[in-house]
C-alpha cells in the first residue's frame, strides 16, 4: 500500500531568462512502514521535491497523494491542518524553541492543536522515552547536546503519530557519533515501528540504512536502488479521520504495531 504517492511533478521558478526548471517530471511511490532515501548533488531538486511531497510548495505540474488524498484539490488552510496532523518535519537545523524545555517543545504540536496541556505533555514524555531521552526532558535546548537537540525534534515529529515523517539532512549538523546514533534511530522506527520515512542527505553512510536509494540529477530520477526486500507491511484496516469543519477526509492505515505506547490523536 503507498502512503505517498508523487505523479508527474514539475516545479518551475521565474520565467523568460530566469526561468529555473528544478523538477522535471518525477513520479515516485513510497510505501507503507518504508524508508526511502533521496540523494543528489546540489541543485539537483532535492529539496524541492522534498517541499512538494510535504504539501509545504505546490507543483506546477503534477500532484502528490498522500493517504489517497490529493494535496493540490486542498487549500491553504486545508493543506496546513494536513501538515500539522499527519506529516512529521525534521530539519538540519533542530529548530527548538530556546526558552521551552524539551517535553515543551515536543508536547507543542499537540497543544497547538488543541488538545489539553497535560495529555500532550504525557505523550510527549512518552515520545522522548522512545527516542532515548527520558532523563532530559526538563532540559532547555542550550542544555543538550546537538545530537539530543535533534532527537528531541525527531520525538516533536513523531508525537502527532504522522503517516509520514520527512527529514532534510536530518545529520548535517551532527558529529559522525551522533549521526550514527540518530540514523540507527530512525532505522529503528521504521522495523519496529512501520514509521514510513523520506530522508534527503549527501551521506551515503546515512543512505545504506535506507530500503531504496532514489538518486536525482537536474530534476529527474536518475536511478534507483534497493538495499532491502520488499517487506509486507499490511495496514489492512481503514478508519476514516475528517478534520473539524475543514472537509478533509483522510484514509488513515491502522498500523501494525503503534508506535509506543501512545493512544490515538484526540477527537477533533
Amino acid at each position: 500500500m503507498y502512503v505517498l504517492e508523487a505523479k508527474g511533478l514539475k516545479k518551475v521558478y521565474g520565467e523568460a531568462e530566469a526561468r529555473v526548471e528544478a523538477l522535471r517530471g518525477v513520479d515516485l511511490q513510497v510505501m507503507a512502514g518504508e524508508m526511502v532515501v533521496i540523494m543528489g548533488p546540489s541543485g539537483s531538486g532535492k529539496s524541492t521535491l522534498l517541499a512538494l511531497l510535504g504539501g509545504v510548495d505546490v507543483p506546477t505540474e503534477g500532484s502528490v497523494w498522500l493517504e489517497g488524498v490529493d494535496l493540490a484539490t486542498l487549500s491553504d488552510d486545508q493543506r496546513t491542518l494536513l501538515r500539522r496532523r499527519r506529516i512529521g518535519f525534521v530539519f538540519q537545523s533542530f529548530n527548538l524553541l530556546p526558552i521551552l524545555t524539551a517535553v515543551e517543545n515536543v508536547a507543542l504540536p499537540l497543544e497547538l492543536d488543541g488538545l489539553n496541556s497535560a495529555e500532550a505533555r504525557r505523550r510527549a514524555t512518552e515520545m522522548l522515552k522512545l527516542v532515548g531521552l527520558e532523563d532530559r526532558h526538563h532540559h532547555v535546548p542550550s542544555h543538550l547536546s546537538g545530537g539530543e537537540q535533534q532527537r528531541v525534534a525527531v520525538a516533536r515529529a513523531l508525537v502527532i503519530q504522522p503517516a509520514l515523517l520527512l527529514a532534510d539532512e536530518p545529520t548535517g549538523n551532527l558529529d559522525s557519533q551522533s549521526g550514527q546514533k540518530l540514523t540507527a534511530l530512525l532505522r529503528r522506527l521504521v522495523d519496529e515501528h512501520h514509521q514510513t520515512i523520506v530522508l534527503v542527505t549527501h551521506d551515503p553512510e546515512v543512505a545504506s540504512h535506507a530500503d531504496r536509494i532514489i538518486h536525482i540529477r537536474d530534476g529527474r530520477i536518475e536511478r534507483e536502488e534497493r538495499l532491502r526486500p520488499v517487506r509486507s507491511v499490511l495496514p489492512s484496516k481503514l478508519s476514516v479521520a475528517e478534520s473539524a469543519g475543514e472537509g478533509i477526509r483522510l484514509s488513515r492505515p491502522v498500523p501494525v504495531e503503534p508506535l509506543g505506547r501512545i493512544p490515538p490523536r484526540h477527537p477533533s
